[in-house]
């Protein structure tokens, strides 16, 4: 069903180029057509999907690839005391996201950069307005399949994207198993080094700043917190500022939009698997996130701000999160975030519902499981 040379060789007729680079990236690809052929389930409209993304992100590679062969003076490009978002997903990052990409100082890495690369973009104006309008082509399509989904999480080729986008073309990522089933392929992904995902990740982020510059990176993926020990290998000097809110509530959402994904590519889902599945994987972001952070020596990269105090004042908690940087939040960058929360509630395209016992979840269970994160992080 998933013929990995077929790929390859779409990929590359679509690129017009044939060096993938290092060959690193294939045990993770392998990994991922099995799963994908023998446990997703994926119904007709579901093999597509998965069959274009995966030709999409070579495509992507082949281009990374032969941009750092033909411009080596990317590598002089530094990446200075970039900012992660860290936190569960649905705990505020994307908003706080958002809301950090309306400082013109701050540079985001736009959903239109990230998803589709193409030979050369980002030089001429028209090929950026192509690409731009072809993003926005392929989020109707979304739109049209799963049309509940921006209750759940907006998207657009303007919004910023997650820095998982990177992770993608190396086929390391959680973005995998939240589209698709993929139990196998997320264990031994669990295990893996991510080191050189991390690399590749900083590379990305050099070719961009070539293009366009900013005071400072602002990045954001719930990635990150499984593997914080990579991220600051390749990024010393890194500020982390890391959401909290209750997990309790955090996992029936997430459980929400992971059951809306994959049932758009699958007809054999189970809310129940789904539920139990992720409240499993959150513990044990957490809890490698705890155990990270009181071994930590140093220099302490963490500021912790909790979910209710965010969304009680954005602008307020974001003034801290640059004294954390060492920077001023101007007044203008302020006024435009509180522009920006007015014109996009959180409701705008309608109430996100969801309860636990959608997803076979019991409050009480889940307190338990969540007890240690809940005590140290949560008013409870």
């Amino acid at each position: 069903m998933f013929d990995k040379a077929e790929m390859l060789h779409r990929a590359a007729l679509l690129a017009g180029l044939t060096d993938y680079g290092e060959p690193s990236f294939e045990e993770a690809l392998e990994r991922l057509l099995y799963s994908a052929q023998h446990e997703a389930g994926l119904n007709a409209r579901g093999i597509d999907i998965f069959h274009d993304e995966v030709i999409r992100l070579l495509s992507n590679r082949l281009v990374l690839v032969n941009e750092w062969k033909t411009n080596p003076t990317l590598a002089d490009e530094d990446i200075e005391r970039p900012l992660f978002i860290l936190g569960l997903p649905r705990s505020g990052t994307s908003i706080l996201h958002e809301l950090l990409a309306q400082d013109i100082e701050n540079r985001v890495p736009l959903t239109w950069e990230t998803t589709r690369l193409t030979a050369g973009s980002g030089h001429e104006p028209q090929r950026e307005e192509e690409t731009i309008s072809q993003t926005e082509n392929e989020f109707l399509q979304i739109d049209k399949i799963i049309p509940d989904f921006k209750k759940i999480h907006r998207i657009g080729a303007l919004f910023p994207d997650e820095c998982v986008a990177f992770m993608n073309n190396d086929f390391k990522s959680m973005h995998f198993h939240v589209c698709y089933k993929l139990p196998k392929f997320q264990k031994w992904l669990d295990r893996s080094s991510f080191a050189d995902v991390y690399r590749s990740h900083k590379q990305q982020l050099q070719r961009l700043q070539s293009r366009k510059r900013g005071v400072q990176w602002v990045l954001k993926s719930p990635q990150h917190l499984w593997k914080l020990d990579a991220l600051l290998e390749v990024y010393p000097d890194a500020h982390l500022v890391q959401l909290h809110r209750d997990p309790v509530d955090s996992v029936a959402s997430y459980a929400s939009l992971v059951h809306s994904l994959r049932r758009a590519v699958s007809d054999v889902q189970d809310p129940r698997e789904i539920g139990h599945e992720w409240a499993e994987y959150f513990a044990l972001g957490l809890k490698k996130t705890m155990e990270f952070r009181n071994k930590l020596e140093g220099r302490n990269p963490f500021l912790d701000i909790p979910y209710r105090e965010f969304m009680d004042d954005p602008v307020r908690m974001i003034g801290r999160i640059y004294i954390h940087c060492g920077r001023t939040l101007t007044p203008t960058a302020a006024e435009k975030m509180k522009y920006y929360m007015r014109s996009h509630p959180a409701d705008m395209f309608g109430e996100h519902r969801y309860k636990l016992a959608d997803f076979g979840l019991d409050l009480d269970e889940e307190r338990e499981r969540f007890q240690s994160y809940r005590q140290e992080f949560i008013v409870i």
